[in-house]
């Protein structure tokens, strides 16, 4: 276990504590750090989405299949009115690929990009619940670290098998899949309350960046690049996300308590007001976890339910609106990088703008937390819907509004991230990873379950075909804004307090308990067993919070 560095004070319900300036401050580089992490995560995901079209011998595939088939939707004929011809496509066409060296049918390309979600489902819970139990920035350097040698080693797996590429997709996905949980996790004891929003906002907002600049920078490495070319974008963005890794480990720490560079007053502000909350820096136990808890708590479906409609919503858009414009709108938008970056940029602004106005919103008392969550979740939710709806109605003559309207629904979906996304932490800050975990592995079902759906429906591959998938996903959307209105919460949840004298339910077979003169509990579990020790004041000792100028003489309760 690592000790802390620093003897926590305990706070008096009437002790006050003076906020210190977010700008120069150690959870600032967190956050920026985080940023770039989440960057490099979201450009090793889409990098492959990009190589693979240069990667594929097209005309290959075609003479084998004898016809250009969607690994979603079938055959790409579409059905459309007389005055929406291919020469109207065409038109809107940059660029001709030239083809790649492997001869992979469309079944094989969707298990090489499906393979990514098998993993990414497996490790959330996981992840929380090690970065809850042993710190968040370790897990984050394994999991990322993980995810980076499958990327630099997929060039080579490529030219070996298409198996073993599958297998290395698997483990990214792996890598990938617990760094949201483990950032929660790090975040719910970095976090004043009154910045959640922001701090979350600048850290998340990375990986719609990593989509900005990964899309075109992929695609001119593809063209341009050494090795062929595609192998490049696995080399270059492994190489800098190791670079990133490196600046990880030596600007962070697991909590303001064992950071060696935070200031005093910063390092005070941040834990008197987490613990001001109810919320210390108390590692879970893994084998006392309030799962019952968890599964019958309103607030937390509500999270799960958000969670799910938000994605079902992006997996629409994301995977679906690009065959939409080329089924029945003639328009293929993925030929221009700058179109397909277009509304990962406005998502950007916004998960920086309206964390800003969330946490404004809360810190003047305008609103309380479980308003403004209820507000950004609504207004991210009901927002795309609408667009969603309008979408449908468009024809192959309407392809600038298509776009603005892409656009501007997929900015909106970003008032989300001041939503459900950071409730976790208001609710539970000490279970924050895990929490995440459950709801975002869950939901990343939807990346499964949206395409079927659509692929289902769209056979006939007429516009009115695609108004129901449109209907559907807004459908989904209302519905999670319904639920997250009824069940959600702005509370730190009773199961998610720490133990204090009046609640507290002894369990010595669990943790080493203490209770200094100023009456608070102080704990320290272990993993499963209790550490046998005869002497109290060795135990004492080695509690570091009972340490320093601020060590109070001790008695166990028993």
């Amino acid at each position: 276990m690592t000790k802390m560095k620093y003897d926590v004070e305990k706070v008096n319900e009437n002790e006050s504590f003076k906020p210190t300036p977010l700008l120069c401050s150690a959870r600032l580089a967190l956050a920026l750090v985080g940023f770039f992490m989440f960057f490099h995560l979201y450009a090793q995901r889409i990098g492959m989405s990009v190589a693979i079209v240069c990667m594929v011998n097209h005309t290959a595939v075609l003479e084998m299949g004898g016809s250009d088939h969607n690994m979603f939707f079938g055959n790409t004929t579409s059905v459309v009115a007389p005055q929406c011809t291919r020469e109207t496509a065409s038109e809107n066409s940059t660029s001709q690929l030239k083809d790649g060296p492997f001869a992979w049918e469309k079944d094989i390309q969707g298990h090489i990009l499906g393979a990514f979600f098998y993993g990414y489902l497996v490790s959330q819970v996981p992840g929380g619940l090690l970065a809850e139990r042993f710190g968040g920035k370790w897990v984050l350097v394994g999991s990322l670290g993980l995810s980076t040698l499958a990327t630099v080693l997929t060039p080579v797996a490529a030219r070996a098998s298409y198996i073993l590429l599958i297998f290395l997709r698997v483990l990214c996905g792996i890598g990938s899949g617990a760094l949201y949980p483990a950032m929660h996790a790090m975040l719910g004891q970095w976090a004043p309350p009154m910045e959640r929003s922001k701090l979350c906002g600048i850290t998340y907002a990375g990986s719609m960046m990593g989509n900005v600049i990964a899309l075109p920078v992929s695609g001119i490495l593809c063209q341009y690049g050494f090795d062929d070319g595609w192998p490049s974008v696995f080399y270059v963005f492994g190489i800098t996300t190791t670079v990133c890794i490196i600046v990880w480990i030596f600007m962070t720490s697991n909590t303001p308590a064992t950071h060696p560079r935070i200031s005093k007053s910063e390092r005070d502000y941040i834990i008197q007001s987490l613990r001001a909350e109810g919320t210390t820096d108390v590692k879970t136990n893994l084998c006392q976890m309030p799962w019952s808890k968890f599964m019958t708590s309103g607030p937390v479906w509500a999270l799960i339910v958000a969670n799910f409609c938000t994605d079902w919503g992006l997996y629409t858009y994301l995977t679906n609106i690009p065959t939409f414009y080329r089924e029945v709108l003639n328009f293929d938008i993925q030929a221009n990088g700058v179109y397909s970056a277009l509304p990962f940029l406005g998502l950007w602004a916004i998960m920086n703008i309206s964390p800003a106005i969330a946490d404004k919103l809360r810190s003047s008392g305008t609103m309380s937390t479980i308003h403004v969550r209820k507000l950004f979740n609504t207004i991210g939710l009901i927002g795309p819907a609408i667009f969603l709806i309008g979408l449908s109605f468009i024809d192959c003559t309407q392809t600038v509004l298509a776009v603005v309207i892409l656009i501007l629904a997929v900015t909106v979906s970003g008032f989300v991230f001041s939503g459900y996304f950071v409730n976790h932490m208001d609710i539970a800050p000490r279970y924050a990873g895990t929490l995440m975990g459950i709801a975002n592995g869950l939901s990343a079902s939807a990346g499964f379950i949206a395409p079927y759906v659509a692929s289902v429906v769209t056979r006939p591959q007429t516009r009115e075909s695609w108004q129901i998938v449109f209907f559907i996903a807004a459908a989904v959307y209302t519905f999670g804004a319904i639920m997250y209105c009824v069940l959600a919460s702005g509370e730190i949840q009773p199961w998610a307090k720490d133990l204090n004298a009046a609640e507290v339910e002894l369990k010595t077979s669990n943790s080493n308990i203490y209770r200094p003169k100023n009456g608070n509990i102080v704990l320290e579990p272990m993993l499963c067993e209790q550490e046998q020790d005869s002497d109290p004041k060795s135990k004492g000792a080695a509690d570091p919070m009972l340490n320093g100028s601020h060590r109070q003489e001790s008695k166990e309760i028993v």
